[in-house]
């Protein structure tokens, strides 16, 4: 009896694999495209993978193969396989460097890093590779129509890289290690001076020169300060220093 009832869970086991790849055939590589676009469509990364993979496979010379090549890339980026995606995205570029895809797949590839890259407390190596990528993209395709969205991309990162190393030098107020502190502001303002972290790196800077009793400095920059587009939190925190520098300067003079 135990016998057939292992017979029998075999040819189950056989008869569902056999659905199951039957369920991703096609008898064209117009169907499969179709099906795969259908899903990817309606968020079923994994059908449309394994479409693209099966279309791939069954139909190796179509006209639709850098076609499906490229939904492969975005059928893991949906999946949030980002290394994969990749690989998939790199394969395009070196098999198909004229595909109308290829343009599209070089900013994918900054995309994936991007979408992988972590806060600011974290490592930032999946940052600092998205910026590069981006950085290619843009250098490869300057006439491409996301140029804008990777030079977007990369002012968002240079800014996030920049903030990692404003969360450092306050760090090093708190710790009262203000020579560092300073260090790392000022590395702010020389290597990312257009970001909205550099206008934080000064105001840390204005910080350090109270804290070691250079009031007169940390007013005249707090005051410079003041009158950039700051944003309403930073903003809050210059007028209060300010006020806090002035009294400080106040009391000195009084003790005179």
């Amino acid at each position: 009896m135990r016998q057939f009832l292992n017979v029998g869970c075999v040819i189950l086991l056989v008869l569902g694999v056999g659905c199951a790849q039957k369920k991703y055939q096609r008898l064209s590589p117009e169907a499969y495209y179709e099906a795969a676009q259908k899903a990817q469509k309606d968020d079923k990364c994994y059908d449309a993978e394994l479409l693209f993979r099966n279309m791939l496979s069954d139909f190796p010379g179509s006209h639709l193969t850098d076609d499906a090549q490229f939904g492969l890339g975005k059928s893991f980026q949906c999946q949030k396989d980002y290394l994969t995606a990749i690989f998939e995205y790199e394969r395009l570029l070196n098999e198909y460097p004229v595909s109308p895809f290829a343009a599209e797949a070089r900013f994918q590839i900054g995309e994936c890093y991007y979408q992988d890259a972590r806060g600011i407390h974290h490592d930032q190596e999946e940052t600092q590779k998205a910026i590069r990528e981006f950085a290619r993209f843009i250098e490869d395709y300057p006439e491409s129509d996301l140029m804008p969205d990777a030079q977007n991309r990369i002012r968002e990162l240079r800014n996030q890289l920049a903030s990692k190393e404003v969360m450092i030098a306050q760090n090093y107020i708190k710790w009262k290690y203000y020579t560092s502190a300073k260090l790392y502001a000022e590395g702010v303002l020389k290597q990312f001076p257009e970001t909205d972290a550099a206008l934080e790196a000064r105001f840390v800077i204005a910080q350090v020169n109270y804290k070691i009793g250079v009031l007169d400095e940390a007013l005249n920059e707090l005051t410079l300060l003041s009158g950039q587009d700051l944003s309403p939190r930073l903003k809050k925190k210059v007028i209060d220093e300010i006020e806090k520098v002035k009294k400080t300067l106040a009391k000195l003079r009084a003790e005179k």
